[in-house]
């Protein structure tokens, strides 16, 4: 009799913890088809399922994993926000929440998940928040701090906060409160707009953006200072990206010098067009292993003073990502354009051309935008010793301009072969229409021994296509 209370059906479990456990894959592999990024979509996805039966519904709502990816807004219903928490359970969650809404929801909402977040704090891998103002980030900050002033993200490896209103305005009298708490194993971090703190810098930080940060706030006085100061705790820091105004930095010029030993990847950004001494906060860090460097500036001076003050940086850079007017970048004395000499040191292999714009002057006679000058600066890139790939926008070609082999043909025979092969690659080249965010539809064209070649990379596997070189970096 004990024996039949304790042991139901042997095949009826089996065939039961196996129907659970297939349509568990099914259903996880079904929602990351289609991860919607509104709430509404994530919950009719969700209804859908489980509305097909009994086993499916308890399947969908018995399986955390499949609520791990929570999507936050203030619009939603509270019942639902504590229902998604309760299935989700200890998943380890990831966290969408949306605070761009500038209304009397924001208070109850903040007030509602700062609970939630806390109590699950510990099981929270990834955070991303989008607010619109630095009022309703307050709030949101506020509650979390008053529900636990020190909450412990142990599992948190990726937190961003970007603004989608990316402008100063006086309504914004004082800079945004810290995020509480501490995330001692943080990984990756994007902070827009938002000062550093203890919470999101450690040792084990591997990338960190800051971006649109605050420009001629009353308190940026204190950024160089505690830039330096929290990037000195980030021994295994491999990737910065930085968009800042260095008007307020020029003050700090007794700072001690630190070094990243595992630094590979620098983007620097500066949109201040006066002259100022650009690049000085980054001339302050050694960086050994740097090979890779995306930069951004507003003014041809500032070029001349970011490369006067990162000379170091620049001779150890194998690619070089160029940001904004391409005048920014070239020498404007008479003659054939060319890039800054001092801005391409002697290990460069590979400039990137995508990202900067006023390539084009226009040609009155013939009512036609060409690219006259920018063949002149990729002719002279070509003819720097060390570099072999130029990565650019497709090259246009008119009836009153040779056609696209005519044009590559004229930039790349001039080029001596004695040295390593020279690449061009056309990004898009091979777009039905332009501008399609496709991946394999670029033109790679070669000039070697045997003269020139064109690879159109439509495809990896296609024969006779010749992909894109593995070591051209």
């Amino acid at each position: 009799m004990a024996y039949r209370e304790t042991a139901p059906s042997t095949t009826a479990t089996r065939e039961a913890l196996t129907s659970f456990d297939i349509l568990g894959v099914i259903f996880k592999a079904c929602l990351a088809l289609d991860i919607s990024l509104e709430w509404q979509n994530d919950v009719r996805q969700k209804i859908t399922l489980g509305a097909v039966c009994k086993l499916w519904k308890f399947t969908l709502e018995s399986t955390p994993a499949l609520w791990s990816h929570i999507i936050l807004m203030p619009q939603m219903p509270q019942y639902y926000i504590h229902k998604v928490f309760w299935l989700a359970r200890h998943a380890r969650k990831h966290l969408s929440i949306n605070l761009d809404l500038s209304s009397q929801l924001i208070s109850p909402f903040s007030s509602s998940i700062a609970d939630l977040l806390v109590a699950a704090a510990k099981t929270v891998t990834s955070i991303s928040v989008q607010y619109s103002s630095y009022s309703d980030w307050d709030t949101f900050v506020n509650y979390i701090s008053a529900t636990n002033p020190h909450p412990n993200f142990t599992s948190l490896r990726r937190f961003s906060a970007t603004r989608s209103v990316s402008s100063w305005s006086a309504f914004d009298a004082d800079l945004p409160r810290l995020f509480p708490g501490a995330a001692v194993d943080l990984q990756h971090l994007h902070l827009d707009g938002l000062p550093l703190s203890s919470f999101v810098v450690g040792p084990n930080l591997i990338s960190l953006a800051l971006t649109n940060l605050v420009q001629d706030h009353p308190a940026s006085s204190d950024f160089a200072a505690t830039f330096l100061d929290s990037l000195r705790q980030t021994p295994h820091l491999e990737t910065l990206i930085i968009d800042v105004n260095e008007s307020f930095t020029t003050r700090f010029d007794t700072h001690r010098p630190l070094t990243l030993p595992c630094l590979h990847t620098l983007s620097f950004l500066c949109n201040m067009q006066s002259p100022h001494p650009c690049g000085f906060l980054i001339s302050l860090i050694k960086l050994p292993k740097l090979h890779t460097l995306s930069l951004g500036l507003a003014s041809n001076h500032n070029s001349h003073n970011f490369i006067s003050a990162n000379e170091t940086h620049l001779s150890t850079i194998t690619l070089l990502r160029l940001i904004g007017h391409i005048s920014l970048y070239i020498d404007l004395t008479s003659g054939p354009a060319k890039l800054l000499s001092s801005l391409t040191g002697s290990k460069l292999r590979h400039l990137d051309f995508l990202n900067t714009g006023g390539l084009f002057t226009f040609d009155a006679e013939r009512q036609l935008w060409v690219q006259t000058q920018f063949l002149e600066i990729l002719a002279h890139a070509l003819t720097l010793p060390a570099v072999r790939l130029l990565v650019i926008r497709p090259l246009r070609s008119t009836p009153h301009s040779p056609s696209a082999t005519d044009l590559i043909r004229s930039l790349l025979e001039p080029v001596s072969t004695r040295g390593e092969v020279k690449h061009i690659f056309e990004e898009h080249a091979l777009c039905p229409v332009s501008g399609g965010g496709h991946s394999n539809c670029g033109r790679l064209w070669s000039w070697d021994f045997e003269g020139l070649q064109q690879a159109s990379r439509a495809s990896h596997s296609t024969p006779g296509i010749r992909p894109l070189p593995s070591n051209y970096i």
